[in-house]
């Protein structure tokens, strides 16, 4: 009896085939395909803990919401006319907030600009300097709070301690305990802190600028203001707009720093929008009328960025028609 032997075939072993499988499951899909399967982990993540909470915040605006096991009534615009009719302590903190974004957005854009100018120079130890006023950066805001907390201690702060072994006793304050200066001490620390990082945008900004320009600006004779004011400002648009649009978020959003120095005290002298945010639903337990004003920061945000986004077109589109 004559027995046929099988066909030889070529035998694959499993741990083999798997990831041949998911080459071609890879590679049979389309670029747009291969896009979203890139981001969808990234996406993913965004909507869980940016846009599901945000939404949360914007539903619990129109309601009466004051705890996780009360129940929530639908309330309509009441939270947001709250808002607008003269709220006292509010006033107060809008006041404050205005306050500090003067010196957040204005102050401290402008010494950070003058300063990138004179670190963009070829200067001796440049980069040491680079270095110092980036230093704040990589600092955790809780030492650095923890560190001007001492600081400003009026019995054995730093501050008061010099001033009175140079024999200026009468210029040591309580400077956290102080209804006229603990809100300045307070920005102080804010600009400190921020400071190094809008020198780096705009020395990034700087670098960018084609060294051509600056020769053939010396060469016409130009001086060092006019090629700053001519020159350097108009090409540093974009660096300046989305530096101020950081500043001016920072500023609304402004909160770990006057929270952990002064819980917005002396009295109310220190509360700033989003504290009061903070006051309102944590701390008395008002969810609703608190996301209505954390609502009213995010228009006002995304109004701005829009705005910032459209003045970047517009200059590119400028500058690319030059």
């Amino acid at each position: 009896m004559t027995v046929t032997k099988p066909e030889n075939r070529r035998l694959v072993p499993p741990a083999a085939a798997a990831p041949a499988a998911r080459r071609r499951w890879w590679a049979d899909r389309s670029p747009a395909g291969k896009f979203w399967l890139a981001v969808a982990p990234a996406l993913i993540v965004y909507g869980v803990f940016t846009v599901y909470p945000m939404g949360q915040v914007i539903v619990s605006s129109f309601t009466d919401a004051r705890g996780f096991n009360r129940p929530v009534n639908f309330v309509g615009l009441e939270n947001f006319a709250r808002i607008f009719s003269g709220d006292t302590v509010l006033l107060q903190a809008i006041g404050n907030t205005a306050i500090y974004g003067f010196f957040k957005v204005i102050v401290q854009t402008v010494l950070a600009f003058l300063i990138a100018v004179l670190l963009h120079r070829r200067l001796l130890l440049g980069n040491v300097y680079r270095s110092i006023f980036f230093a704040p950066m990589v600092i955790s805001p809780v030492a650095i709070v923890f560190t001007w907390s001492f600081m400003y201690d009026p019995t054995t702060g730093t501050i008061n301690t010099t001033l009175r072994s140079l024999g200026l006793d009468h210029l040591a304050q309580d400077w956290l305990g102080s209804y006229d200066l603990a809100l300045y001490s307070v920005i102080l620390v804010d600009l400190w802190s921020g400071l190094g990082f809008n020198i780096i945008i705009f020395l990034a900004g700087l670098s960018t600028i084609p060294g051509e320009i600056m020769e053939a600006a010396k060469v016409d004779g130009a001086r060092a203001w006019t090629t700053l004011r001519y020159v350097t400002i108009p090409l540093m648009v974009p660096s300046i707009g989305l530096v101020l649009v950081l500043a001016i978020n920072g500023a609304l959003r402004a909160f770990d720093t006057v929270y952990l120095m002064t819980r917005g005290g002396p009295g109310n002298e220190t509360q700033l929008y989003m504290t009061q945010v903070f006051h309102e639903g944590l701390v008395r337990n008002n969810f609703g009328y608190a996301s209505a004003m954390a609502v009213l920061v995010i228009v006002v945000l995304i109004a701005i960025a829009a705005a910032q986004n459209r003045l970047t077109k517009s200059t590119t589109a400028e500058g690319g028609a030059r």
